[in-house]
């Protein structure tokens, strides 16, 4: 009988082996030198021996010796759990929206400050308590009952550094308190601080000490000490802000700044492991039936993932021989060591729209669905690990695999076509099935016994996807295998697996998003251009215009066209909120005639229409959608309040011409065509207008000196660029070809009679519609005005204040039409109202109507 060895071992239960290494290599017991052995596998051998002389001394027959327990494996004393780091963040986060919220929202704070205040009245004894003798005493004990139990099972490194983050708590609250103050900002100040403090500083240190010191101590699951020094102290905060002498913000400023204090000097130092090692694995076999007799560890491959349990990240690798003979492949996954995998998930969760995720929160949910992606595999025949069973032991979870099916590394030297075509069909097959890997890399290829080239690698794929997670899926592996085997041998074996039109399919999701992070490390991986190349390659496998016209799927939440969005709409919030003057609007719209208001704005919607004609004018028949495109007019109102005037509908139009079919060039050449045509119609009008009313405002309005200084900085500039060798040879190669592309095409639109005179029509309606508008403006005052000088003065006023860089020209085209408009003797104060009633109509109530049709284009893809 071996006896149990974890006493002599410190009591923690680890059958350890007594050998100069930690891990050491796995070896034939029959030939084992004796002076290696444990003293687990010597002391069995003893007891053996001793057994079989008394037997013989009494004349019996000896019963086999029972097999000595072999463990090669040693318990670390700390480990650094990743959790820590996010808790670490959490905490920062919370620290600062404390503050933020405690600066900006001054009402809420100081209300809640308020709100204590009145309760407490009716506890007047509460005031009266000795509260700086209860903090001393609370410290003391606190720190005391903690230390006790530390020395007492000799945890010297947790002593110091609890210790050492109790020192940094109280003099980093205090350097903060100290900073804070000397910036002498009276809001931040009074924010975080009480008008009864006792702590002797801006932020009360205590409980930055305390929290350091009680996080750094270790989880509140290792000692009870630690779970009740947390109560304590939160007790004891509760009190403090409910009698007002610490402020709420103050003191959650200072609590979790003690936390990220604490658990910075915890990961540093580690904390204890909490996961199963030695016997205790061993003992866990048996719950599945298993008797082992050998558990060696192996060596750790410099952090990477062992492929014998099928890539699993930061795991344990054990070879395990069973009385019976039979050996097993042990995975022992800590949930200390999970959050590295669970944080991967919950990105991917975060940053990818479109597709299925699933987030294993634990190490034993996450064992569990490895076990039935592979039985799973295996069980559709696709040959892949053996999963024996899945155990578990503390706060660890187990994988035993059976030595059924033992896959090695992938040489890629040997790899041949028929490999690559066998592994494509491989995926082929796990894929119409609704199996997905979800992160194939250049690792995740594999041989099997047999010689056959596989994927593993699949503890965090799924089973029932869509087809964007299969589309991913291969174009992970063509990615994978373009960093190994070359693009042009990858796209012809995906041709012979796949076929040609399965890979043309895939061109919308050949994005950087979607490849895993190990092939982008690769060193024959161009962040640059291999994601180009592989799209170009896919995208002439079929006929160029199709190709063309293919956009690449949304995968991304945080793509630049979310994040574009994302911006317009803080733009606009703070536009809205900043220059929205409510009062002087409302006292506009009310003292204006409603008939001629409303006439304001349908002409302004008019407007709409005129620029619809002309967009649609150089669209092409079959991809002309009248309504729809009216509807792209309505969202640039959205886009206007966002970006400089004139940008945001380019930018929608542009958006929606590709989303109808067009092709990026053909698009961007109809927009400049449209723009050119705006542009011009609206100068001939000015000019034309201006002769014909006489008004002598156009010479004085226009800035030449501007206009001639940015024309002369932008000919300097030409000159700079073409003067300069390296410049003007990248213009003549990479610029001048796409230009005289898009100047053909611009060109072939323009030399259309029929189709320019239509947009001509369109822009001539559009600014003919808006100075008519503003000339209801003007009525809906009841001041009588020409209605051509009135159009002119609108368009060159309105011109000149659009190039002001703000969202809508929002305030120069104010401060323009009101300088204009008195400048030629409407009185001031009809001026300022009818400037405030025309951008009421056709500039602030087109916001919503805007955003509405956004969401209606998007609706239907056309946006």
């Amino acid at each position: 009988m071996s006896r149990d060895t974890s006493k002599e071992n410190g009591g923690h239960g680890d059958d350890v082996v007594a050998s100069d290494s930690p891990i050491r290599p796995q070896r034939d017991e029959a030939t084992e030198n004796p002076s290696e052995k444990t003293s687990d596998t010597m002391t069995s051998d003893a007891q053996a021996t001793g057994g079989d002389r008394t037997a013989a001394s009494s004349g019996k027959t000896a019963s086999p010796a029972k097999p000595a327990l072999l463990i090669e494996d040693v318990a670390p004393q700390k480990v650094r759990d990743r959790t820590d780091l996010m808790h670490l963040v959490l905490a920062a986060l919370i620290g600062v929206a404390a503050t933020l919220i405690a600066y900006y929202l001054t009402g809420l704070t100081s209300g809640v400050q308020s709100d204590m205040e009145r309760a407490v009245e009716g506890a007047s004894w509460l005031l009266s308590m000795p509260f700086t003798f209860f903090t001393q005493l609370c410290t003391v004990v606190i720190i005391g009952w903690v230390i006790i139990q530390t020395v007492i099972t000799k945890e010297w490194v947790q002593c110091l550094s609890s210790a050492t983050a109790l020192i940094l708590g109280y003099l980093i609250c205090d350097l903060i308190s100290w900073l804070v103050v000397r910036t002498g900002n009276p809001e931040l100040i009074t924010a975080l601080i009480s008008n009864n403090n006792i702590s002797g500083t801006l932020l009360p240190d205590l409980y930055a000490g305390l929290a350091a010191f009680l996080t750094a101590a270790g989880p509140m699951r290792m000692r009870n000490s630690v779970r009740w020094g947390w109560i304590i102290t939160d007790v004891l905060a509760a009190l403090l802000v409910i009698v007002s002498f610490e402020s709420p913000a103050g003191t959650i400023v200072s609590y979790t700044l003690g936390r990220a204090i604490g658990l910075t000097t915890r990961f540093i130092a580690g904390s204890p492991s909490f996961g199963a090692w030695g016997s205790q694995i061993t003992d866990a076999m048996a719950m599945i039936g298993l008797k082992p007799v050998r558990l060696v560890r192996r060596a750790e491959q410099d952090g990477t993932a062992d492929i014998a349990d099928g890539l699993v990240p930061d795991s344990r690798i054990y070879d395990m021989t069973c009385a019976d003979g039979t050996s097993y492949v042990v995975s022992v996954s800590d949930e200390q060591r999970h959050a590295t995998g669970y944080l991967r998930q919950l990105w991917q969760m975060i940053t990818l729209t479109g597709i299925s995720h699933r987030t294993d929160r634990s190490a034993r949910a996450a064992v569990r669905h490895h076990r039935n992606m592979l039985l799973d595999l295996r069980h559709i025949g696709l040959p892949q690990l053996n999963p024996y069973e899945v155990t578990y032991s503390k706060e660890s979870a187990i994988l035993v695999l059976t030595k059924d099916e033992v896959l090695s590394p992938c040489d890629w030297s040997t790899v041949t076509d028929n490999d690559v075509a066998d592994v494509m069909a491989y995926l082929h097959r796990a894929n119409t099935r609704g199996y997905t890997n979800r992160t194939i890399r250049p690792g995740s290829f594999a041989r099997t016994k047999d010689g056959r080239l596989i994927l593993t690698g699949w503890d965090i794929g799924d089973d029932g996807s869509n087809g964007a997670n299969i589309a991913i899926d291969r174009v992970q592996m063509l990615a994978a295998l373009m960093c190994t085997i070359g693009i042009d041998r990858t796209i012809l074996c995906g041709i012979r697996a796949w076929g040609r039109e399965e890979m043309a399919a895939l061109q919308p999701y050949v994005q950087s998003a979607v490849i895993p992070m190990e092939t982008v490390r690769m060193q024959t991986w161009d962040r640059r251009h291999s994601i180009k190349t592989l799209r170009t390659r896919l995208g002439q496998l079929v006929d160029e215009d199709e190709a063309e016209q293919t956009v690449p799927v949304t995968v991304t939440r945080f793509s630049l066209r979310s994040i574009l969005s994302i911006v317009l709409v803080l733009i606009a919030a703070i536009v809205i909120f900043t220059q929205f003057n409510l009062d002087e609007m409302i006292t506009a719209v009310r003292g204006a005639n409603t008939a001629m208001a409303l006439l304001c704005f349908l002409f302004g919607c008019l407007a709409w229409v005129g620029m619809t004609i002309t967009l649609t004018a150089f669209t092409e028949p079959d991809k002309r959608h009248f309504f729809a495109a009216f509807m792209a007019q309505i969202t640039t109102s959205f886009t206007a309040v966002s970006m400089p005037a004139g940008v945001g509908p380019a930018f929608v139009n542009l958006q929606f011409l590709r989303k109808t079919g067009h092709r990026n060039s053909k698009a961007t050449a109809i927009m400049s065509a449209v723009i050119a045509v705006q542009v011009v119609a609206t100068v001939i009008l000015i000019v034309f207008v201006g002769l014909f009313t006489g008004r002598a405002s156009f010479g004085s309005m226009v800035p030449t000196g501007t206009v001639a200084i940015v024309i002369a900085a932008l000919i300097v500039v030409g000159s700079l660029c073409m003067l300069i060798r390296p410049l003007r040879t990248m213009i003549q190669k990479k610029l001048m070809p796409i230009l005289s592309q898009y100047a053909h095409q611009l060109a072939a639109l323009l030399t259309q009679p029929a189709t320019l005179a239509v947009a001509c029509f369109g822009a001539v309606l559009q600014s003919v519609a808006l100075g008519l508008s503003f000339w209801a403006a003007l009525m809906a005052f009841g001041y009588h005005s020409n209605v051509v000088e009135t159009t002119f003065i609108y368009l060159l006023s309105s011109t000149i204040g659009s190039a002001v860089p703000t969202p809508g020209g929002l305030g120069g085209v104010e401060a323009m039409l009101f300088a204009a408009f008195t400048g030629t003797g409407v009185p001031g104060a009809i001026a300022m109202s009818a400037t405030m009633l025309f951008r009421v109509l056709t500039y602030w109530i087109r916001i919503p109507m805007g955003a509405l049709s956004m969401k209606w284009l998007q609706k239907r893809n056309m946006l």
